[in-house]
């Protein structure tokens, strides 16, 4: 019998997605169990749901008597444009991937498992900033249990294999390993099987190790196995080669857009802009600028994706990448 799911169940299942902490998970699990129809289709959904709200009513437990969320290992708080997990298996590259393109120094090795913590670090892009988290190795050895929940609520995650061994089956053992945790590594998002709730979290598989000999070979080998649902991308840490482009792909697959906003007769402020998801609206801005300027919003104006500079909008205006905004209240 088929599930027939019901859009507000599917808007309940977008925010557990998109939950950033475990209450907000389980307010969101509820919401799906108690709109979700009744019948012998659903009993096995029905089933998974509860058991996820019961283990994650033991966490915020476990967690309250621990003194709070900062005692969590595996919590990184966001930061800037976006929250990007590197993920991948043991000596992949990802350390010497954050050494080369952030400020912050991992500890690099040549064996297995020298990332123990996830390390978080800035990644400029242009006049934002992207946030990259370093990660213990995947592996069915040994893969820390918070590593999930930190996947889960990144916006992005970057799936980094070594081109010199055997990339294609790196690659496949980290995404089936994290599909049985209910995570699906997914290239294009958008992904519901009718019966049991799974996250999606988005990802780019990207191979490191660039400038060593047969790289364009076992890359073009990546291409074949994976480019039909993910993005692929090369890189080398040693040389800097490919980084830029990955840099622009990650904004990009970040799925924001950036907002400036001025004052009536005066010049916009282009140092600072706003980052918001895209599809975000002129209501959106204001929102997030202030929680009282949607209601005190009366019009506004939009040099960039209007007509013609300076165009009046309405408040659900749809906002377009370095779009200036002039808010009336």
């Amino acid at each position: 019998m088929p599930a027939n799911l019901t859009p507000q169940y599917f808007a309940a299942e977008q925010r557990w997605r998109e939950a950033a902490t475990i209450e907000e998970q389980i307010s969101a699990l509820r919401e799906m169990l108690s709109v979700m129809p009744k019948h012998k289709g659903t009993d096995k959904l029905q089933a998974d749901l509860k058991k996820r709200i019961a283990k994650l009513q033991q966490e915020a437990k476990a967690q309250k008597k621990a003194g709070g969320r900062r005692s969590e290992p595996g919590y990184v708080p966001k930061e800037g444009a976006g929250q990007v997990a590197v993920i991948g298996p043991p000596n992949s590259g990802k350390s010497s991937f954050i050494n080369a393109v952030t400020h912050a120094h991992p500890e690099i090795g040549g064996y297995p498992f020298t990332t123990q913590k996830p390390l978080a670090a800035m990644w400029p892009y242009e006049d934002i900033q992207i946030q990259l988290v370093d990660t213990p190795a995947i592996s069915d050895q040994f893969t820390p249990p918070w590593m999930t929940n930190l996947i889960r609520l990144a916006d992005l995650a970057l799936l980094i294999v070594d081109l010199g061994d055997h990339p294609v089956a790196q690659a496949q053992n980290v995404i089936d390993y994290m599909s049985n945790t209910s995570t699906h590594l997914s290239g294009r998002g958008g992904l519901h099987d009718g019966q049991e709730s799974i996250a999606l979290v988005k990802t780019i598989i990207t191979g490191s190790k660039k400038e060593r000999p047969g790289a364009d070979g076992t890359l073009a080998d990546l291409g074949s196995r994976f480019g039909d649902e993910y993005q692929i991308l090369s890189f080398s840490a040693q040389t800097g080669e490919g980084l830029e482009e990955l840099k622009g792909l990650i904004f990009h697959a970040l799925q924001v857009v950036r907002v400036y906003t001025k004052e009536p007769g005066a010049k916009p402020d282009l140092q600072q802009p706003y980052v918001l998801k895209r599809g975000s609206t002129v209501l959106d801005l204001a929102a997030t600028i202030h929680r009282d300027f949607s209601h005190q919003l009366k019009s506004a104006r939009i040099w960039g994706s209007g007509k013609y500079d300076g165009q009046k909008v309405h408040k659900d205006h749809v906002l377009e990448d370095r779009d200036i905004i002039e808010l009336h209240l």
